[in-house]
């Protein structure tokens, strides 16, 4: 098992998710209560991507501008965000945040900071009124 996986699997236990881990394809998804998911995908070039989706009922357009405004503005800190929206095959639209972690920095404390940080990213283009 590499230090992605027992860093997913260590998170997990954390969190109270027993067997957590990544599928075939590499991604691992939790829903939350909140209606929010949060995702992981490792990559070919040994990162990690981590991603919170928030679900848009409506102005899923206004949302991505002040989500892509929000990345402009915070490209200098900590972590650098990529926006973007996602339609499921439902219909369904999501606002993805989205970081990359090296392989070599993924950790329980890395992922924890990671996600705390795109779900107060998300929660500050939510208040937004650029």
């Amino acid at each position: 098992m590499s230090s992605p996986e027992l860093t997913l699997r260590q998170f997990g236990v954390e969190a109270g998710f027993e067997d957590l881990a990544f599928d075939s394809r590499g991604q691992a998804l939790l829903q939350l209560e909140s209606g929010r998911q949060l995702g992981l995908e490792r990559t070919a070039d040994r990162k990690v991507l981590v991603y919170v989706a928030h679900p848009l009922d409506y102005d899923a357009g206004a949302w991505l501008l002040r989500a892509w405004k929000r990345a402009h503005h915070s490209r200098l800190e900590d972590w650098a965000v990529q926006p973007a929206l996602r339609e499921t095959p439902d219909g369904r639209r999501w606002l993805v945040a989205l970081v990359r972690v090296t392989d070599d920095e993924f950790s329980p404390l890395r992922l924890r900071q990671a996600l705390d940080y795109l779900m107060r990213w998300q929660d500050a283009v939510r208040n937004d009124a650029y």
